[in-house]
């Protein structure tokens, strides 16, 4: 793949600039983010230990569902290496020295940073709870980086700020629901660190899908035909390639627990979709390609599409299976 396959769009991209630089304060401060030592136990304060107990109690009442989605949402944070490099490897959205001062670069670089903490955190809450098999956890996060990742959009960078656009809704939407069922089981500070997640994957998909609603204006034809590249297939999941080198079909198994407790389902799916529509104005764009019309009447078409197969798949629940990430119960 070269970046000669999208020269248009790879110009779009550099005119964008401009945009990204007005967008790039929605990433904080260093000095006013919140850091994972925020929220876990002080092990050089002489009450460490009642500090750890506390959250031991926290994570204790915690059902096995739950705690099988949450180690679910960890491993697909911790492979954040994987995504970086994709995100790096758009034309004309790269950093090509890794220290380059354009928009696109310094997005890139504060974007990592900030979502780092994610899988910071969260891992260690995980790690202090005792409640899962660490090794597994760990297992199966070495497994998925060296799986890797890749988002289908062939280098074209129009795809792949239509795959950033959708999954941060998702990944907000999947940490939100989580931290409401956390607090619904009595565990405050899990659910207070799901809500700073959520709102760190809010802050970035106002970035991507701002900078995709400005592609829409100035080419709607191009964009509506790599949102239909991008939604009207199945989305790859940054974590479908998660194994724990026993459940070849551990992220499949994964997302049905999310689907049965309500975390992250198809009709969350076709919600996810519905308001990218919606935001980006796509039923009103006039003077469109051939193309470019049955592209967006596709796209239209996917909500209620995923809300039938959300039907379906109530009426046909997935089978608990044992999990290794927690001692091999059944969830």
């Amino acid at each position: 793949m070269t970046i000669n396959l999208w020269p248009e769009h790879m110009a779009m991209m550099v005119a964008l600039q401009p945009t990204m630089l007005e967008l790039l304060p929605q990433l904080r401060p260093v000095a006013d983010c919140w850091q994972p030592s925020d929220f876990l136990p002080d092990l050089a304060r002489e009450d460490w230990h009642e500090r750890v107990e506390e959250l031991r109690a926290d994570a204790a009442v915690l059902s096995d569902d739950v705690l099988v989605v949450l180690v679910g949402n960890i491993v697909t944070e911790e492979a954040l290496p994987s995504y970086q490099t994709a995100l790096n490897r758009f034309p004309g959205m790269t950093d090509p020295t890794g220290t380059d001062t354009n928009p696109w670069a310094q997005w890139s670089r504060g974007w990592t940073a900030e979502e780092k903490r994610h899988g910071d955190l969260t891992r260690a809450y995980l790690l202090l709870s005792g409640r899962v098999c660490m090794r597994a956890v760990e297992v199966t996060v070495q497994h998925l980086l060296r799986n890797g990742f890749d988002t289908r959009a062939d280098g074209d960078p129009y795809r792949g700020l239509a795959y950033a656009s959708f999954q941060e809704h998702a990944t907000k939407t999947s940490w939100n629901q989580l931290g409401k069922l956390c607090g619904e089981q009595g565990a405050p500070l899990l659910h207070r660190i799901c809500g700073v997640v959520a709102a760190d994957e809010a802050r970035h998909e106002r970035v991507y899908v701002s900078l995709l609603r400005e592609v829409v204006v100035r080419d709607p034809n191009g964009a509506l035909e790599a949102l239909e590249a991008t939604l009207c297939r199945s989305i790859v999941m940054p974590a479908k390639l998660m194994n724990d080198g026993k459940d070849r079909q551990l992220f499949t198994h994964f997302a049905d627990v999310g689907q049965r407790i309500g975390v992250y389902g198809l009709d969350d799916y076709a919600d996810n979709m519905q308001q990218l529509i919606a935001t980006l104005g796509l039923t009103d764009l006039k003077g469109l390609s051939s193309n470019a019309e049955r592209a967006r009447e596709a796209i239209c078409a996917l909500p209620v599409r995923f809300r039938a197969l959300a039907d379906e798949r109530r009426e046909r629940p997935a089978r608990p299976i044992a999990f290794s990430w927690i001692n091999d119960r059944w969830a």
